[in-house]
């Protein structure tokens, strides 16, 4: 089982992964990695970065420490070591690193973010929390012992304070009581000891021993009598102190020791973390997506790109390969594409067998094969040579010799070095050796005579990189199915020699051009012009779909909306008709137990039957009430003029009458005749102006094109601005960030929008912007 990955620069990807990890371990763990061949184990890999990738996108990149795998520290625990206390900060520090990875993921837990492969791994760390509050109550971060790290340790610091003051009020009274027989005022040390600084002719008038003297011997440093007593008493407390600290130390060492086997536990799973998280990063920096995976050696690549290559500028290209069309022969000119669409299959799959995802659309589809056998050189740089020559021929001896079904094969340039007959000759019999492998191939070449060979094979299938015949300059992108000429003479012409030159040597050339390579690139002309319809025709049906689906879902909204507001006043009315037999079925009742009715009572059940019809205004229209209009009230059972309207309340003149009623209490009384209707201009009190318009507070971009952005957010701030909206919500996800890089530049552009901001915790965090309106 071979790989090829340094020709592919599957080096080189490794190299920018490894800028991403923080611990020693993981790096050597993407250092020493190779190809997997299971598509189980692959297919799982890539679907852990897919997850964490699904975490750095909503709740940033999570917080690990460099150099956090302290293995070597856990390996004291094992043997009973005790720790010192660099040591000891080490292991603090990766115990606040686990506390705070544990809190990033009780975060993922809120926002109910599911991670389904990585949960498994979350699960079965540990929580040391008790051992770090443990360490925190001894000592601080800079490593020193805390003075309540144990009562017997507080005790002897007190004491030591006590004693170290006493000192040094000793010594300054000394000072000033022996001033005239000093040198200097100061108090200095000398072997640990303080002492005072004598002129020489006076050492003998203080008592105490003689630590040091200056250069000059002018000046005798002694440590008086009267403090050595102190001094003693000192050293005898910080070798108390000391024990203490060593007994603190041990105890520390102890917890350690009993949590070692977790704690080795939590490292394995952090470090495992700690490269999936790297190869996540890398993956956004990309753009990097997980394809179909399979092994049956169907390969389809769509939109692919070269990783190394700068994103902005990179050509995408688009290929295809299975049981069928085993083999793919590359043609075109020089620096046309050729060599990068080669080194984009073989690194592409490399990637995605090492659990990295891809540059390309994640409709794509890789095979996963046991073996990637590569040759390519560097023609543009290299002048092909009988050395060249017999290096490229000797990697296809040994791929040869090397060969097995479910290989993937990519040769640059078969045959070049030599004699162009013989490169033919040799190239083509090449070629027959793979075919009896179930393998796939892909081959660059210059040489017509391999087009024409590959057209008569039926496992093999041709393409070539785009070039522009009126700026002859190549496009880079693959043409599949079509033959490209190296377009020498174009290509000579734009570098500048004459055209007398140039198409002498057209003439030669198609004198020696057989009828059957005439009619290929006639064909091939005509395949190009097919190809560029119907690229133009997918677009325009692309387009046609997305209009259909949204006129589908905006049918099917209508619908559902009509449905339940039928539902709804289906429901209303059944219950108010409910309502209304039950009252008239006592009614009834109540008449039945009558054999004649008064005047008053007649009117008692009038009013009883319009007072239940006037409580219900849904049961007839509402109308537009004016001053001067002829209604009836309702509870009065008498009929009136409107005089004056204010606020919600109508001045209503009835007979000797004069009061005021609400809309609901008056219902306008329509006459025979017809009348013409007023003009009435209201004050202030009436009712504010309705714009057509009704604005939303949120707007959902999710699933937008990029160029949709724009119409939908002038829609939703329009309305939101006609209906007093001082905020929008914009939801455009994560994805790729197209859209949300659509709704920043329009942000930008806007003299509507005053101010922004990404979503906060439960508002969608950097799935969302929220919006402020001028």
């Amino acid at each position: 089982m071979r790989f090829m990955t340094k020709t592919l620069e599957l080096d080189v990807i490794i190299e920018r992964i490894l800028k991403n990890i923080k611990s020693d371990s993981a790096s050597q763990n993407l250092i020493n990695l190779t190809p997997y061949t299971d598509i189980f184990t692959i297919s799982s890999k890539l679907d852990e970065v897919v997850d964490m990738l699904e975490l750095v996108a909503r709740l940033g990149t999570m917080p690990f420490l460099a150099n956090f795998d302290i293995y070597p520290l856990i390996h004291y625990a094992e043997i009973k070591r005790t720790y010192t206390i660099q040591d000891l900060l080490y292991i603090r520090l990766f115990l606040v690193m686990e506390r705070d990875i544990l809190a990033y993921l009780k975060q993922k837990q809120s926002l109910k973010i599911e991670s389904p492969t990585l949960s498994p791994l979350f699960s079965q760390l540990s929580n040391h929390r008790y051992l770090l509050d443990y360490m925190s109550s001894k000592i601080d971060e800079d490593g020193v012992i805390l003075d309540d790290a144990t009562p017997k340790l507080l005790s002897i610091r007190k004491d030591l304070s006590r004693f170290d003051k006493q000192l040094q009020d000793k010594l300054q009274k000394m000072v000033i009581d022996y001033q005239s027989y000093l040198n200097d005022a100061n108090i200095v040390m000398r072997n640990d000891r303080f002492c005072i600084g004598v002129k020489e002719a006076f050492k003998h008038k203080i008592k105490g021993v003689i630590h040091d003297m200056s250069a000059s011997k002018q000046t005798i440093y002694i440590e008086p009598e009267q403090t050595r007593s102190i001094t003693a008493h000192i050293e005898s407390l910080k070798v108390d102190e000391q024990r203490e600290i060593d007994v603190i130390i041990a105890s520390i060492s102890e917890q350690i020791q009993e949590a070692h086997e977790s704690l080795k536990y939590n490292i394995d799973i952090l470090v495992n973390l700690d490269l999936i998280h790297a190869k996540a990063i890398y993956a956004l920096d990309i753009d990097g997506h997980k394809p179909n995976i399979n092994k049956d050696g169907f390969i389809q690549l769509i939109k692919a790109k070269h990783p190394l290559l700068n994103p902005k500028e990179a050509v995408p290209i688009d290929l295809t390969l299975d049981k069928n069309l085993k083999t793919l022969l590359i043609t075109g000119p020089n620096t046309g594409g050729k060599t990068v669409a080669l080194k984009t299959l073989g690194l592409l799959t490399l990637m995605t067998q090492i659990g990295v995802l891809a540059p390309l659309n994640e409709a794509s589809n890789i095979a996963i094969f046991d073996q990637v056998f590569a040759d390519i050189g560097d023609e543009q740089s290299i002048s092909q040579s009988l050395s060249t020559f017999s290096s490229h021929l000797t990697k296809i001896i040994n791929m040869i010799s090397e060969m097995k079904d479910n290989t993937l094969v990519l040769l640059d340039e078969i045959g070049s070095g030599t004699d162009p007959n013989e490169g033919v000759a040799l190239a083509i019999s090449i070629l027959e050796a793979f075919k009896a492998f179930d393998a796939r191939m892909m081959v660059t070449t210059h040489y017509s005579e391999l087009k024409s060979y590959a057209f008569e094979q039926p496992h093999m299938t041709t393409a070539s990189v785009a070039f522009d015949k009126k700026t002859l300059k190549p496009l880079y992108y693959l043409q599949m199915g079509t033959t490209g000429s190296s377009h020498a003479f174009l290509i000579a012409k734009r570098l500048g020699l004459k055209d007398e030159i140039v198409n002498h040597a057209l003439k030669l050339y198609e004198g020696r051009q057989t009828d059957l390579a005439k009619m290929m690139e006639k064909l091939n002309d005509e395949m190009v012009d097919i190809q560029k319809e119907k690229e133009t025709l997918n677009k325009e049906l692309i387009l046609v779909k997305n209009e259909k689906k949204h006129y589908e879902t905006v049918k099917n909204d209508l619908l559902q909306k009509q449905d339940q507001m039928i539902e709804k006043v289906k429901h209303t009315e059944e219950t108010k008709w409910l309502k209304l037999r039950d009252e008239a079925s006592n009614l009834i009742e109540l008449l039945k137990e009558k054999s004649t009715l008064t005047k008053p009572e007649i009117a008692e059940l009038k009013y009883r039957l319009n007072q239940n019809i006037a409580n219900d205004k849904s049961l007839y229209f509402e109308e537009e009430l004016n001053i001067g209009d002829e209604v009836f009230i309702t509870s009065y059972q008498q009929y009136g003029k409107i005089v004056d309207i204010k606020d919600d309340l109508y001045r209503v003149k009835f007979g000797q009458f004069d009061l005021k009623f609400k809309a609901k209490d008056i219902k306008k009384e329509k006459d025979d005749k017809p009348k013409k209707k007023k003009t009435v201009v209201k004050s202030k009190q009436s009712e504010p102006f309705k714009p057509q318009k009704q604005g939303k507070m949120e707007v959902d971009l999710r699933g937008f094109r990029f160029e949709e952005v724009k119409a939908a957010l002038d829609d939703a701030i329009d309305g939101a601005m006609i209906s007093g909206l001082t905020t929008l919500r914009i939801i455009h996800g994560f994805g790729t960030g197209a859209v949300r890089k659509a709704v920043h530049q329009y942000i930008q552009s806007s003299p509507y929008i005053k101010d922004h901001r990404f979503g906060g915790e439960g508002e969608g965090l950097n799935g969302v912007t929220i919006v402020t309106l001028k």
